[in-house]
């Protein structure tokens, strides 16, 4: 037997108390000596004698009544079919719908096999019983939430619900579709369930690491109210020969470009099976039509390989980028990948300037205006998206900081607490802030301005300048450089290519030193030193991002400002901390679309979903415009944002997970480990795990019985009750009682009128009267 509720159990112990508070009740009784009882002694008797009886019954059927109340609360459950409850069941099918199930065995996806499979099991279903389905890919959503009974009617309806589902190019969460089945609320007349989960065995899609929520699903199992028997059906013959050659992303620096500026698009492409490939043509397109082709060698199984584009656009736009290889595998979806990049004529930034009245290469920000492609404020031939704008600290006081995308102080001097609080404030809504600190920063302030214990700009605090000593080694001088390889970074994946740039040969010569982290906390590092120290740090403040160099941007304590990479990294920084402020066109799973509109007259769009569904969004005012947002980003691929009548198309991507492209399937060595975790028992076919959990409830028999019970109590309270008291009206004398019940007359017995009104009646014995203290 096991319980639902076991704690009600703690209450048990509360069935005694009719019995204690008999016990508590009970009186001393006196034993009074009276001769003239013996006349009275044998019917007396034969009454005492009866009222125990009942007396007893009472107290035993009120400790039973309490105790089947707490019985009832805690909810038992008999193993098996004791009442023979089999009449009504439910089936709920899980149909796993990720993107590994649209893999073809012999011209038919696996999908559709398990489609027809769940059609095939609906025609043994028996008249009456309630079918659900629900879908495991991305996240357990019902495609029929709502049971609908098998009929002659009903089985053609729900078969071609399930005809009509569309699988997704995300992954399937199965534990949690188990989860999310199993406590799916029971119908009152349902005595069975049966949850059949229909999948592809694929092991990434299993959560095995989750201990805590494989347990879960056992304890669940082995409490459910009704029996449950739980099928796993993996339809996938799991053969070692599988050929899956995936484009997993593809990636660019800047998602925001220039016009007529180059930027790179890189493609990671990879052979998730065990055989080699062939080689392959990649083609590069720009929304459907083709622009470049080019060849990829074979892959080993498990290679990975990158394959570059150097591309620039002619006009201003929001474009979809797309890399796809013409391979012939089994998994065609993820044999394409996409990458939005939008193009404008500048995004505007700040240069802070304090030494303007000296030569141009003393100037704090005059190399990071040439690496922008401007020179005393005028844009060079060849320029970049950036468009400059000076301002000395002084000026930054009275200037609205909201019309830039990014604010750079190249040699950072005292700031008062106005400035550093107007900064805070544009880092918090989204800006870009790049500190440089040189050789007018000075320590103390930093530390209590930008710093603040951790509370400010600033993720560290500084220590002190240190100047960097240059060794000898036989013939060769060894110095302290640039190490950009020293953190993994999406600001600088270009300067960490050691064969395109020079980073790894750049020289610090002084330099500020960071103070280490607590113990435990982990600080940001873009770039590093070849001593292992930082360089460059960062820090998320609000929606924006702060970058502080300990080095200055300009000819001092470095090489950095004369080198090829130089260019790169002031285009790839500005690039990386303008993006909190651009329109996000690049996408996670559930991330939100948010784009602003600068027409206000235009305040509807309709959002065109992978699965081609139209969302129609509402604009809310923002500013000068409106902004249109939309959480409905839960599938992976491609999302179209039409904009009112004028029709502007504005494309969004959401990135699929390359682990779905991973087919590797559940090992005897996992099938084992869920075992264990869940209590699952694998079947002799290994394609199907089976849990059953035959109980019937026993609670509502219980409940009966204390029904029953009750009504008992009551009848025998009532019966005492009359015979004790009885039921005719209360006599107007005494003398009439007691020649009534005796047939004795009053005056010959004056002794028994006193004894018989008394509370709680008397013990008679041969020449003896017992009579309860406190009766008088």
């Amino acid at each position: 037997m096991s319980f639902l509720s076991i704690a009600f159990l703690t209450a048990l112990p509360l069935a005694a108390v009719p019995i204690l508070l008999h016990l508590f009740d009970r009186r001393r009784n006196v034993v009074i000596e009276w001769g003239a009882m013996q006349f009275l002694m044998e019917a007396a008797t034969r009454r005492t004698n009866a009222r125990r009886l009942k007396q007893w019954l009472l107290l035993v059927l009120r400790v039973l009544a309490i105790a089947a109340l707490v019985m009832a609360l805690a909810r038992p459950m008999l193993p098996g079919n004791w009442f023979g409850s089999s009449d009504r069941g439910e089936t709920i099918f899980i149909v796993d719908n990720s993107m590994s199930m649209m893999r073809t065995v012999e011209e038919i996806s696996l999908l559709e096999t398990a489609i027809e499979r769940a059609v095939t099991m609906l025609d043994d279903i028996q008249p009456g019983d309630s079918v659900r389905i629900l879908l495991a890919s991305p996240y357990p959503v019902w495609a029929m939430g709502d049971g609908v009974r098998v009929d002659s009617s009903s089985r053609q309806l729900i078969a071609d619900q399930l005809r009509e589902l569309h699988p997704t190019h995300g992954r399937s969460d199965l534990l949690s579709a188990l989860l999310t089945a199993i406590q799916t609320e029971i119908e009152p007349t349902q005595q069975r369930r049966h949850i059949v989960l229909l999948t592809d065995g694929q092991g990434s899609d299993w959560s095995i690491a989750d201990e805590a929520g494989w347990k879960q699903l056992r304890e669940m199992l082995k409490s459910s109210a009704v029996p449950t028997e739980l099928d796993v059906i993996e339809l996938d013959d799991h053969s070692n020969n599988v050929i899956n050659v995936a484009v997993n992303t593809v990636q660019t620096s800047r998602t925001v470009v220039g016009v007529d500026q180059s930027f790179t698009l890189v493609a990671q492409v990879q052979n998730h099976g065990r055989k080699s490939s062939l080689p392959a043509s990649v083609t590069w397109s720009i929304g459907n039509e083709a622009e470049h082709t080019s060849r990829v060698s074979g892959l080993k199984g498990g290679e990975v390989r990158d394959v570059a584009w150097n591309h620039s656009f002619s006009k201003t736009g929001v474009f979809a980028l797309s890399c796809g290889i013409d391979v012939d595998d089994e998994l065609t979806p993820d044999n394409r990948a996409t990458v939005v990049v939008q193009v404008v004529d500048e995004v505007p930034v700040l240069l802070v300037e304090d030494a303007a009245d000296l030569a141009e290469i003393q100037q704090d920000a005059f190399f990071v205006q040439a690496a922008l492609g401007w020179i005393d404020g005028e844009p060079l031939d060849e320029r970049g998206v950036f468009a400059p704008q000076l301002a000395d600290s002084e000026r930054l006081e009275r200037m609205n900081l909201q019309g830039f995308r990014a604010i750079v102080i190249p040699n950072l001097t005292d700031l008062n607490d106005e400035v550093i609080g107007k900064l805070h404030d544009f880092v918090s809504n989204g800006g870009g802030l790049w500190i440089a600190l040189g050789p007018r920063s000075d320590v103390e302030a930093f530390n209590e301005h930008f710093f603040a214990d951790g509370d400010g700009l600033s993720p560290l605090g500084i220590d002190c300048i240190v100047d960097e000593e240059t060794s000898q080694a036989g013939t060769q001088t060894q110095k302290t450089t640039i190490d950009p390889s020293i953190a993994k970074h999406p600001a600088t994946l270009e300067l960490a290519d050691s064969e395109r740039l020079d980073t790894s040969d750049i020289a610090v010569s002084r330099r500020f030193r960071f103070v280490s982290p607590p113990q435990g906390e982990d600080v940001s590092v873009l770039l590093g030193l070849s001593n292992g120290e930082p360089l460059a740090i960062e820090k998320y403040v609000g929606r924006g991002r702060v970058i502080v160099q300990s080095i200055p941007l300009r000819l001092q304590w470095s090489e950095l400002s004369k080198s090829q990479a130089f260019v790169v990294m002031v285009q790839d920084w500005l690039a990386y901390l303008t993006q909190p402020q651009a329109t996000r066109h690049n996408l996670s799973p559930g991330d939100p679309i948010s784009v602003y509109v600068a027409n206000v007259e235009n305040r509807e769009a309709t959002l065109r979903t992978p699965h081609g569904d139209d969302v129609d969004l509402t604009a809310d005012t923002a500013g000068d415009g409106v902004v249109f947002q939309s959480s409905r980003t839960i599938l992976p691929g491609d999302y179209i944002l039409e904009l009112g009548l004028a029709g502007d198309r504005i494309p969004f991507h959401v990135n699929r997970d390359p682990q779905e492209s991973n087919l590797t399937p559940l090992t005897t060595a996992d099938h084992k480990l869920l075992a264990g975790l869940s209590g699952l028992t694998s079947t002799t076919t290994g394609s199907a795990f089976i849990s059953t959990n035959h109980a019937d409830p026993l609670w509502p028999l219980i409940l009966m019985i204390l029904i029953g019970l009750i009504a008992a109590e009551l009848l025998l309270s009532g019966i005492i009750s009359r015979e004790r008291f009885g039921s005719d009206p209360i006599a107007e004398s005494t003398e009439h009682w007691t020649e009534q019940q005796f047939g004795v007359p009053a005056a010959s017995n004056s002794k028994i009128t006193a004894f018989e009104t008394s509370r709680h009646g008397a013990n008679i014995e041969q020449g003896q009267l017992t009579e309860e203290v406190g009766a008088n």
